[in-house]
């Protein structure tokens, strides 16, 4: 069960810190203090109302009131100690490997503090920019469509600009992609159509013309419909993965080895 104190002694603090540390529970304490650290070299902090995390996996965080790194931190400890001592707190958080290490912070006085357990089971979902996702499908067509041949990327198209995925489906017709990484509006519309009429115009022919993106807005949908446009749902979650795997391999596709575009 959560514990929330506002402005408690430095005696209840201790008490609910050391329960809570035990326990390894998520701890974020508001607190006046100074800091210092040993190990790979040694650094003092002196005193200020500084934040304070413990989190369930031991990683030990000191926060200034601004900027978004911590002033002081250890990954991952292994103990953390926390002692009433000189009339304040003292809380030790010691790392052996691979060197030893270990953050001191003296509360001197404590303005709030949170102890309990977090629940997140959810998978962390980082999402890709456009580059990314063009080059995952130019690797892997069939995530557009099956048959789907791709043999450009940002294929010029003069005044109109360069198409992100230029192909040939499985029929052999003219297939121009635009990708957006986020939800599509009517502009993503009439960006495909401008490239559609550029190609017309040079080609002669005119080519299918799809939509790449995550979701398409209501007004986008009736406008691509309207224009003879289709659109395609790409699934971020699964891209993700596939970077990932992508990274595994050390960045190299099958196109690498065979010496580049085909």
């Amino acid at each position: 069960m959560a514990r929330i104190l506002v402005e408690p002694s430095l005696g209840e603090a201790a008490a609910v810190l050391r329960e809570a540390v035990g326990r390894g529970d998520t701890v974020v304490l508001i607190a006046e203090c100074s800091v210092e650290y040993e190990g790979r070299g040694a650094s003092r902090l002196g005193d200020g109302e500084r934040i304070i995390i413990v989190k369930q996996d031991g990683a030990f965080l000191v926060h200034r009131p601004v900027g978004h790194s911590p002033a002081n931190w250890q990954p991952n400890t292994t103990s953390i100690v926390v002692e009433e001592a000189g009339g304040g707190i003292v809380i030790t958080a010691t790392r052996v490997k691979p060197s030893r290490e270990i953050v001191r912070v003296r509360v001197t006085r404590v303005l709030a503090l949170y102890a309990g357990r977090l629940r997140d089971t959810a998978e962390f979902i980082m999402y890709l920019d456009e580059h990314e996702i063009r080059d995952i499908l130019y690797e892997n067509p069939g995530l557009i469509e099956p048959g789907l041949r791709l043999v450009e990327k940002e294929k010029e198209l003069g005044e109109a600009g360069y198409a992100d995925l230029y192909g040939f489906d499985a029929e052999g017709r003219p297939v121009i992609v635009e990708i957006k990484r986020v939800t599509a509006g009517k502009e993503a519309v009439h960006q495909l159509l401008r490239y559609i009429d550029a190609y017309a115009r040079r080609y002669g022919v005119r080519p299918r013309g799809i939509i790449v993106a995550p979701a398409l807005s209501a007004q986008a949908l009736e406008a691509a419909k309207r224009l003879g446009l289709e659109y395609k749902r790409i699934d971020m979650q699964r891209l993700w993965r596939m970077k990932k795997e992508r990274e595994r391999r050390g960045g190299r596709s099958l196109l690498d080895y065979l010496g580049g575009d085909v």
